[in-house]
């Protein structure tokens, strides 16, 4: 059963889907108006069978408040910071999508002591000497997925970024791999076009982590 809430922050209400029990996990959409706590539509129901799901609408998105001023990737990363101080969430797991994936890479950075474990899904990240640097910084342990087909930010870019943060794991859907009805389908939403894979690897990862935890 989800739950739909709103969760008041200092910039503005922010509305979360949130299902499941256990540890935490926060989902983390892209940029652009197209995104909304249903960028996880396929994946919610089966990640909340491992963990306390958390499917945020970043403010300016969805149903959520707008910000009184504009937000960058490390502006939200402090307000999921302090939803997670209003919901009595000490640590939790990251799942960030595309430009979602900066935001998440942000708290891992700056918030260890809040960060079990990261997914990045075809994810964003500053590829010059500074920015591999700060990637180099993260401790939590990382799965990292993409899509082959991947038109905006090619697969060729996801061996760099494993590359540069230590304890991360790389995964690469092929084309056949696709859920059957999205052969078509953007590829850079590997969460959507590959749901069925992209829920067993992440909940795979996440027990692994926590038997290893």
């Amino acid at each position: 059963m989800l739950e739909y809430k709103f969760i008041q922050t200092s910039r503005g209400k922010i509305r979360a889907v949130v299902g499941g029990g256990g540890k935490a996990l926060i989902l983390v959409h892209g940029f652009g108006e197209s995104n909304s706590w249903q960028t996880w539509m396929k994946n919610v129901d089966a990640l909340s069978m491992v963990a306390r799901v958390y499917a945020l609408e970043l403010l300016g998105y969805g149903e959520s408040e707008e910000p009184n001023e504009t937000l960058y990737f490390d502006g939200h990363a402090k307000v999921i910071i302090e939803l997670m101080d209003v919901e009595k969430i000490q640590r939790a797991s990251f799942v960030g999508l595309s430009w979602g994936g900066q935001v998440v890479q942000h708290i891992a950075e700056n918030f260890p002591e809040r960060v079990e474990k990261i997914v990045l899904v075809d994810s964003l990240f500053e590829s010059d000497e500074q920015g591999l640097a700060q990637l180099a910084k993260i401790q939590a342990p990382t799965l990292i997925v993409w899509d082959q087909d991947d038109e905006l930010i090619p697969a060729q870019w996801a061996q760099i970024l494993a590359m540069a943060i230590r304890d991360s794991r790389l995964v690469v859907f092929t084309r056949e791999q696709r859920d059957p009805e999205m052969l078509s389908h953007n590829g850079h939403w590997s969460q959507m076009t590959h749901s069925l894979w992209f829920n067993k690897t992440v909940t795979e990862f996440l027990l692994d982590a926590d038997e290893r935890g």
